[in-house]
């Protein structure tokens, strides 16, 4: 179940010229150009809750802008109403101590333009959350069409509680975090001057965390029991650094109204990667944001309303052989030392190693500083150590 979703949920798929199949490029009404955009959220958790802003441009060439300068409030139906600030172009915040997402309550925003333009979403019940029973791992051998061996590495399985209800619409999203090293240690610094550097493993270990972008929805309609078992998410392998230490795997599910979960499960449709997409024309997907003085407008993306639950778990390295690219010294690090007397001061520190004869290489940054592959040097909060 590899499943892409575009972020901001700009929902016009694009079909690339591959062989043997015919580029495809949707024709497309221009009311769909400069389309708002909207990417917002309230849960049962504590805020602060956040509303993203976007302008889609054309198809052709897809580019999503920042809307600025809006007026975005969250009302319920008990007459508490918060308006959000903008914190950043285009994202909207309310307050660390502001409203409060309670189930049972009714929840709606309304986004009024620089130019007195209003949008809105009609009142929507937050749903009690599910709870999470487990989250769990397993590892496993999957087939690979692109290469010689199977892909191994941990599939992770959900189960549920049981649902208060017969009638459960059920998503959920992924946030992962790893811990890994890099391949060489620092043994000279260059800063207009090479010198030894005393704190070698430094920038060996960082940690990562990102979102992986699929979404997984299911409903438990016509089950005897409301309950999901052995649900597979994600697929962390080997063929990457993400298993080589410790992994862990935020699980976030929420509870959604049918509404929320057709729109959903609409936008994990669309962006499947399991389907033949070639075969399949794109279409719009409308969201919950309208303008009530100009119902036919396009408004793409989708104010969620829903109760959520949490569970997080943690992996170790597993038994088993690891296939990622890595970092080895060849003829031309041991050649490149001498660039560095010719480097310019925007390129310093530069980062130098030595083999295990001690002579000195230069090979890629990232290969010596674990920061150029995306992570961090400081350990999260969260993380358990080993």
């Amino acid at each position: 179940m590899r499943i892409k979703v575009i972020h901001f949920f700009l929902l016009f798929p694009f079909i690339f010229l591959i062989s043997c199949i015919e580029k495809y490029w949707p024709e497309l009404d221009s009311k769909y150009q400069n389309a708002m955009v909207v990417d917002g959220m309230i849960t049962n958790e504590p805020g602060p809750y956040y509303i993203k802003l976007s302008s889609a441009t054309t198809v052709n060439n897809p580019e999503l802008l920042p809307l600025s300068g809006y007026h975005i409030s969250i009302t319920d139906d008990a007459g508490t109403t918060e308006m959000l600030s903008e914190i950043s172009p285009g994202i909207y915040s309310t307050s660390a101590t502001g409203i409060q997402g309670i189930a049972g309550r009714k929840y709606k925003t309304q986004i009024i333009s620089p130019s007195g333009k209003t949008y809105q979403s009609d009142f929507e019940t937050l749903k009690s959350p599910v709870g999470i029973d487990s989250v769990y791992a397993e590892f496993e051998a999957h087939p690979n069409n692109t290469g010689p061996f199977p892909t191994e590495g941990y599939q992770f399985y959900l189960n549920t509680d049981v649902a208060a209800s017969d009638s459960g619409f059920l998503m959920w999203k992924l946030e992962r975090s790893f811990e890994y090293k890099s391949d060489f240690k620092i043994r000279y610094i260059y800063a207009g001057a090479l010198l030894p550097f005393s704190h070698s493993d430094s920038l060996e270990t960082c940690w990562k965390t990102d979102k992986i972008m699929q979404i997984f929805t299911f409903n438990t309609l016509g089950m005897t029991e409301p309950v999901v078992t052995r649900f597979p998410l994600n697929f962390a392998t080997t063929d990457t650094r993400e298993l080589t230490i410790r992994y862990s795997l935020l699980v976030k599910q929420f509870t959604l109204s049918e509404n929320a979960y057709t729109f959903w499960n609409s936008v994990k449709e669309q962006n499947s990667t399991e389907d033949n997409l070639y075969a399949r024309q794109p279409y719009q997907i409308r969201g919950n944001i309208y303008d009530p003085e100009s119902p036919g407008e396009p408004v793409f993306g989708f104010f969620t309303v829903a109760g959520i639950s949490v569970k997080r778990i943690f992996v170790d390295r597993p038994a088993a052989n690891f296939r990622y690219p890595y970092c080895t010294l060849d003829d031309a690090d041991y050649k490149n030392v001498g660039t560095v007397f010719l480097s310019l001061p925007s390129e310093w520190p530069i980062y130098l190693t030595t083999d295990a004869n001690g002579i000195r290489a230069l090979p890629n940054q990232d290969c010596i500083d674990c920061q150029l592959r995306g992570g961090s040097i400081e350990i999260p909060d969260f993380w358990l150590v080993q």
